[in-house]
């Protein structure tokens, strides 16, 4: 089966064009030290790509920490103000969002950050987030009602970035597996963009994608009808 020709490209953030998920753990790792546990990996993934509110629930109930949300989140809070500035771009993303950018490809961005937390992780990286203009939506945004796995995140960045766009129209780029059903749930063509660091075992047999690469580097922009690199 022949690939979608696509007119726009939505982009997920955390994990697939920032290196925060190193961070994430991290800061996971040093609230946990005080009850004798690290973060594991299955638990990870079960997070990854939700809100913040999901994702903690799921790590108090995972390892059925004595805290409360707001406990929790205030701590984490604090440390990742001091560590998310040091996120770097993953392998790829810069080329990726300069060249689609520089071909008037319509490009939004669709983060489950918080809008505090996206200018947090990208004030280093401004001429490259730039390239998004205002089409950035942010997991806090009022308009997402549910967050990923459910589409409605997705399905906002697009009515803002064209009227005119329909979901076939749409490819999204993602790193989590939640990410990756919200687009299928949004009935758009999707990447998965598998960072092997957190990853349990071999390569999945079945997945909810489009695509599967393992770094952005891999992604051929020509499979979905979109200009090849210079």
């Amino acid at each position: 089966m022949s690939a979608p020709q696509i007119k726009a490209c939505i982009f997920d953030m955390d994990g697939l064009l920032l290196d925060t998920e190193t961070i994430y753990s991290q800061v996971t790792n040093k609230i946990l030290e005080p009850y004798n546990k690290t973060f594991p990996i299955e638990t990870k993934l079960k997070m990854m790509g939700r809100d913040v509110r999901a994702a903690t629930e799921i790590l108090l109930t995972d390892l059925d920490l004595p805290l409360t949300f707001d406990e929790y989140d205030s701590q984490a809070t604090e440390l990742k103000q001091i560590y998310f500035g040091m996120a770097m771009m993953m392998p790829g993303a810069e080329r990726l969002i300069r060249h689609l950018a520089a071909h008037s490809i319509p490009i939004a961005l669709a983060t489950s950050s918080s809008k505090q937390m996206f200018l947090i992780k990208t004030a280093a990286h401004d001429a490259i987030f730039g390239q998004f203009c205002d089409n950035i939506t942010c997991g806090d945004d009022p308009d997402v009602k549910n967050s990923k796995p459910a589409p409605d995140i997705f399905l906002t960045a697009m009515r803002r970035l064209d009227d005119g766009l329909e979901p076939a129209d749409c490819l999204v780029f993602e790193d989590a597996e939640n990410g990756v059903e919200a687009a299928r749930s949004a009935r758009m063509s999707s990447v998965w963009v598998q960072d092997m660091r957190f990853s349990v075992g071999d390569e999945p047999v079945e997945h909810a994608a489009t695509e599967r690469v393992t770094s952005l580097l891999e992604f051929d922009p020509t499979k979905y009808g979109l200009p090849a690199y210079d």
